[in-house]
């Protein structure tokens, strides 16, 4: 309890917390063990992604770590596109060689 917070309980005031509490920060590592998905996966979307949060560099680190609640909002409000299915392309070109030749 520090000093400001004991005098004012001493007299009579309600001890109350004045700072809020901060979000936990979070390093890409923990947020990919988070949301089961692979390191190299949300060092892309960091990377790429412009809506991804701003990182915040701590004194004494080089670490970048986001905010858990910002990234938990922007994980919330990703929308989830599926990729190009290459196996397809593969496939039918094994089948007929000159397909990407007709045009």
């Amino acid at each position: 309890m520090d000093f400001v917070n004991k005098v004012r309980h001493d007299e009579g005031e309600a001890l109350t917390n004045e700072a809020e509490e901060e979000p936990r920060l979070l390093t890409i590592p923990e947020i990919a063990a988070d949301r089961g998905v692979s390191r190299q996966l949300v060092h892309r979307i960091a990377q790429s992604d412009p809506e991804f949060p701003t990182p915040v560099i701590t004194p004494g680190s080089t670490r970048a770590k986001y905010p858990s609640d910002k990234v938990d909002e922007f994980f919330a409000n990703r929308t989830i596109r599926p990729g190009r299915r290459t196996d397809l392309e593969t496939k039918k070109r094994q089948e007929d060689p000159d397909a990407d030749n007709k045009d």
